[in-house]
């Protein structure tokens, strides 16, 4: 009921309760991470969960959008379900006002003032708008950009569809690997993909980047004719990728995609996609569709996951020839100093 008085406030970020430990939620606070698609922010605030520290996005007088701790530094409610006044994100329990920067401009209970202390403040977050999403980091030592993702950079926005961001029951690197791993494809998606589930799967040639791993692997797609397909995999440290789809004797198909799950949590992940796929509007929408059943298809699976975490230590399972994108990604993590 009460906070005891022995317990004094303290200036770290990372939530107490948060199942990632420390030192991995130190290294992963650096990276920036896609929280929300741009255009759904308009004027109202917008909640969101970022390595289990609640955030609230909204947008300055300029459009330019902002992240702030999700919380008024005077009584704690949340200040996502106040709204945006002139661009500054206003308390719904007693109307303090804070601007883009987190300093409080107005509080009505102390009539018109302009020497509010500094201590009237929320803590904010830099904001970028990239690829038509807003990221934000929110570690001590942010990396100098979000990641680069050349396969969209250059792709005018009326070629590429968004799929509804859904919240995944595992963690960001386990999604990632759900995405590489090639193994799966006849077995979860038998109804979507198809494939032989008797015919051997070679592993994929991979290849060492410096931001990440390539991997170019061959898969016979069934359930639209027999379709040879070339998958690229580009895995962008720590949880993004590119994806590329090219079919034999087939020199127009075009479908290529990127996969960004936001680590909401240790066990939890917010996935947005993003697909370019050539074709009319309704063939790119049942594209959409497909994609979004795949995605049902594996969060079935994964949610009967009963090692949540991901083992960067090979000894915790069995690895298969077909696993070297998977170990090749681990490996990378490692690199980053996770799991130590």
């Amino acid at each position: 009921m009460f906070i005891p008085l022995l317990n004094k406030p303290v200036d770290t970020l990372r939530p107490a309760g948060s199942a990632i430990s420390p030192s991995d939620w130190s290294i992963l606070s650096n990276h920036w991470y896609p929280v929300a698609i741009a255009r759904e922010l308009l004027d109202a605030p917008l909640a969101v969960t970022l390595l289990d520290v609640d955030l609230v996005l909204f947008r300055g007088t300029d459009g330019s959008a902002s992240a702030a701790i999700d919380a008024c530094p005077h009584r704690h409610v949340r200040l996502s379900i106040g709204k945006v006044v002139d661009g500054q994100i206003v308390c719904p329990f007693h109307g303090l006002h804070f601007n883009q920067d987190g300093r409080c401009t107005y509080v009505p209970a102390l009539g018109p003032r302009n020497n509010l202390p500094p201590s009237y403040k929320v803590r904010t977050f830099e904001v970028r708008e990239r690829y038509g999403l807003l990221w934000t980091c929110i570690g001590e030592q942010p990396l100098e950009d979000v990641p680069l993702l050349p396969l969209i950079a250059k792709v005018p926005a009326d070629e590429l569809d968004y799929l509804a961001p859904e919240i995944w029951p595992v963690s960001a690197a386990r999604q990632v690997e759900n995405f590489i791993d090639i193994a799966h494809l006849p077995y979860v998606h038998a109804a979507t993909l198809g494939g032989d589930q008797a015919a051997p799967i070679k592993p994929g040639r991979i290849e060492q980047q410096p931001d990440g791993v390539l991997m170019r692997a061959n898969y016979v797609e069934t359930n639209h004719g027999i379709r040879h397909c070339a998958y690229t995999y580009r895995v962008v440290l720590p949880f993004a990728i590119e994806f590329k789809v090219e079919v034999e004797g087939d020199a127009d198909f075009m479908l290529e995609s990127c996969d960004l799950p936001s680590p909401i949590s240790a066990h939890q992940c917010k996935v947005f996609q993003i697909l370019r796929y050539g074709g009319s509007r309704e063939e790119r929408a049942a594209m959409c569709g497909g994609l979004a059943m795949v995605n049902r298809e594996d969060m079935v699976v994964l949610g009967a996951m009963r090692i949540p975490d991901l083992p960067l230590d090979q000894h915790h399972e069995i690895h298969l020839p077909v696993d070297n994108i998977s170990n090749a990604y681990r490996g990378r993590l490692r690199d980053l100093g996770l799991g130590r």
